[in-house]
């Protein structure tokens, strides 16, 4: 028979026959097998020493999406990358003093200096591009804050004067200074970047001042910085899933060899990211941890199997070296087949997710499904060829001997499955979990990812208590046509969307052309306060424009209008960045646009509070079809393999009793759906499909062979291992638990933790129960 073909248990699987062959063929190459895999290991080592953990905001977006596309105009056209915002306090009196002036003074000359800053978006009172517009003689006086506040004019006078300037560079009550610049990306990340500015902000620091940090770049940042602890995490989640895999089988060898499995599917897959040059970011950098679990997982199941194998055999009188490797090549024959199944379902479904726009999706679902295939041949040649080569277990460690607390509770739940009580349990739970969904808050925040009392949160709070805001939205109006931006009915469309936005609440300050033409304006006519207002033509404005650049210098404006005058910039600074907030005052611009702007004008919107605000837009919708993707692989794949439509709905089952749950405790515990939060539940039917194929299996497997209780040696049996399989994956990122400060990995602690065992006890009591109070015709045919 061929070993593609149906076997004679009816599935889509290689034959046992083609299992027990390739397993010996394995056993005879065995040294050959080990060095090739230990030859691929060295290599994928070396290539991994590439990695690094980057975040990339252009992969968590949807490209597609408009506050997304517009991020490449406002980068080319007016520079607005990433914001960095340093304040300077002193502890008492006044920032106006030269002492606070020389620290505003060295850092910015520090900034100037690195390789990444945006030079023309510099602002600070000591920075040339931040200049004093007064009149003159001939026009209009443009000086360098720093020259005008040298001459001893008082800050608070030169900011009520040029009020563009106040709670921005500085306080309106000068207690506050800032240096806000924006910067380009770093191959190195965000991360880096911080590090690389870290001495130049540090010099300032002393016991008379207090230094705050924020910014889109902060955030993104320390995003990156914290998810580096990954680097310690993950060898103490090896630590744990070892002690987990012991503790079930009281055994070196159960410690050791799903490990090896799971280390080398691991080092395989980090090696091809290495080699790619695709980096970790912070959504799929705890993906080790995964494949690591999973990898395991599968092993678990062979180890297990082979423990019942030996211990028959042994039983039986066979001798103990010959038991061995016959009990390895049975291990195999009756478990391989589906661990083949269950590894290719996840494998796949994970895979899927390769079909989705954000770019960090793609990436988490092409590595998990390849870390599993991996671990799937690892399983297959090297520890079968490792496993024969190690001498048997001692005797009290066979399975028949060996007493345990998994032992105790897989009977426990055996005997209480043929009444109707399970099913009114988990009905409960699916109750109690749809009630939460309506309380489900779809929140992108980068800054509510960590704790109130992190550094990032107290000088954010900080900043917006003494500044305009930490964060930045940006409206381009684009004219339609050269010069545009000079016509008087276009800037005081400008001037009323600015007026309007300036007035919602979180919004602590707006800047734009306007604010600088309004202020030459005043300058030419005295400086009467009457005359705060627009050029009246737009041969005015031209006329203030170059006489601005005569004295001081027209690129100080690229932040604010274009060269071809077509564009302008409003920046918005806010107060907060929760996402939902963040829509509706989109929404509220896109309005006031389509008001005041006229025909010909439009507007553009973006930054980083934007960029998540379309993330907000598109993750539910992405959200259910990445499920619904996945569960549909699984339940065909389910259907097609067991051939039979029941047998796809039984997988499916506990799987969408832990989706349910994972809501539920979302909405409960009023957990964010967002990036990381909403890839659990795709794991979980990834993962969790595994626990059902192979408590199906081994149901199925007893009923044929005449067992008379099936019921009670699968949950015993198959059960036991799904236990230590979802332990080992619960503890493994329980871990991340660890992390304080940073939500994203507690909530993948808490969610992942409770989306494993859920689903294993979901399957372990649904699955068995089901089958043997209905008996279904699957079960039974060959």
């Amino acid at each position: 028979m061929s070993s593609t073909s149906l076997d004679d248990e009816g599935s889509i699987l290689p034959s046992r026959s083609a299992m027990s062959t390739w397993t010996r063929w394995v056993i005879r190459w065995r040294r050959l097998v080990i060095a090739a895999t230990l030859l691929i290991t060295l290599v994928a080592g070396a290539l991994a020493a590439n990695l690094r953990i980057v975040i990339d905001p252009a992969a968590i977006l949807p490209q597609s999406h408009p506050f997304v596309a517009s991020k490449s105009v406002l980068e080319g056209v007016f520079g607005e990358k990433y914001s960095l915002l340093v304040t300077i306090k002193p502890k008492t009196g006044s920032a106006d003093t030269p002492a606070i002036r020389a620290k505003v003074a060295a850092l910015t000359e520090a900034l100037l200096k690195d390789r990444g800053i945006i030079r023309h978006t510099l602002q600070s009172t000591a920075s040339p591009n931040t200049r004093a517009i007064d009149a003159s003689e001939d026009g209009l006086a443009v000086r360098p804050f720093a020259r005008v506040l040298d001459e001893g004019r008082p800050l608070t006078e030169l900011l009520a004067e040029n009020p563009v300037y106040g709670d921005f560079i500085a306080s309106k009550d000068a207690g506050t200074l800032a240096v806000f610049a924006q910067f380009d990306t770093d191959p190195y990340g965000y991360g880096a970047i911080l590090r690389r500015l870290e001495p130049a902000i540090d010099a300032i620091r002393d016991d008379s001042v207090s230094v705050q940090v924020g910014g889109h770049l902060k955030v993104l940042g320390e995003i990156e910085l914290y998810s580096e602890r990954m680097i310690v995490l993950l060898p103490l989640a090896i630590l744990l899933i070892a002690l987990v895999h012991f503790e079930a089988f009281r055994s070196v060898q159960g410690l050791v060899l799903p490990l090896v499995t799971a280390t080398l599917a691991l080092v395989w897959v980090l090696g091809i990211m290495g080699a790619s040059g695709i980096p970790l970011d912070v959504f799929n950098a705890t993906t080790p941890i995964l494949i690591l679990a999973v990898a395991a997982g599968h092993a678990v199941q062979i180890l297990k199997r082979y423990y019942e194998e030996y211990d028959r055999l042994a039983r039986d009188g066979m001798l103990p070296h010959r038991a061995n490797r016959e009990a390895v090549v049975a291990a195999i024959d009756k478990v391989g087949r589906y661990m083949i199944l269950a590894s290719v379902v996840a494998a796949l479904g994970f895979l899927s997710l390769m079909a989705f726009e954000i770019r960090t999706i793609k990436t988490f679902g092409f590595f998990t499904g390849l870390g599993i295939l991996s671990a799937l041949v690892i399983e297959l040649s090297f520890i079968p060829a490792l496993r024969s080569m190690l001498p048997p277990p001692k005797p009290k460690v066979t399975a028949s001997e060996r007493p345990s607390i998994w032992l105790k509770l897989t009977r426990w739940i055996a005997a209480h499955l043929r009444s109707s009580s399970v099913f009114v349990f988990w009905a409960m739970v699916v109750f109690i979990g749809l009630a939460a969904v309506p309380m489900i808050a779809v929140e992108n925040s980068n800054r509510s990812n960590f704790a109130e009392w992190t550094e990032l949160r107290r000088d954010d709070a900080a900043i917006n208590s003494a500044l305009g805001g930490s964060q930045v939205l940006y409206l381009m109006i684009d004219g339609g046509k050269p010069d545009a931006i000079k016509d008087p009915e276009l800037l005081k469309a400008i001037a009323a969307i600015q007026t309007a936005m300036a007035q919602r609440e979180g919004v602590g300050k707006t800047i734009s052309i306007v604010d600088l033409l309004k202020r030459m304006n005043q300058a030419i006519q005295g400086g009467q306060p009457a005359f705060d207002t627009l050029p009246e033509s737009a041969a005015q404005t031209a006329q203030y424009l170059l006489l601005y650049g005569l004295s001081g210098d027209s690129r100080d404006l690229d932040s604010f209008i274009d060269e071809s005058y077509q564009r302008a910039n409003l920046k918005i600074f806010l107060k907060r960045d929760d996402s939902t907030w963040v829509q509706n005052l989109i929404s509220f611009a896109q309005f006031q646009a389509h008001k005041h702007l006229p025909p010909g004008a439009s507007i553009i919107i973006g930054g980083g509070v934007a960029e998540a605000a379309a993330l907000n837009e598109v993750l539910v919708r992405d959200k259910l079809l990445n499920i619904a993707q996945i569960a549909a692989v699984v339940f065909l794949i389910s259907c097609l393999v067991f051939r039979s439509l029941v047998a796809g709905a039984l997988v499916m089952l506990p799987l969408a009793v832990a989706v349910i749950a994972n809501f539920g405790l979302l909405g409960w515990l009023g957990i964010p759906l967002n990036v990381p939060t909403s890839l659990i539940s795709a794991m979980a039917v990834g993962i969790g499909a595994d626990y059902a194929i192979y408590l199906i299996a081994r149901y199925r497997e007893e009923v044929r062979r005449g067992n008379p209780d099936p019921l009670t040696t699968t949950v015993t049996t198959a059960g036991q291992a799904c236990l230590y399989v979802a332990t080992a994956v619960a503890v493994g990122y329980g871990v991340l638990a660890l992390s304080f400060g940073f939500y994203i990995h507690q909530w993948m602690a808490l969610l992942i933790a409770s989306a494993m065992f859920i689903s294993a006890l979901a399957a372990l009591t649904l699955i068995p129960a089901l089958l043997h109070r209905y008996q279904p015709r699957f079960v039974h045919e060959r």
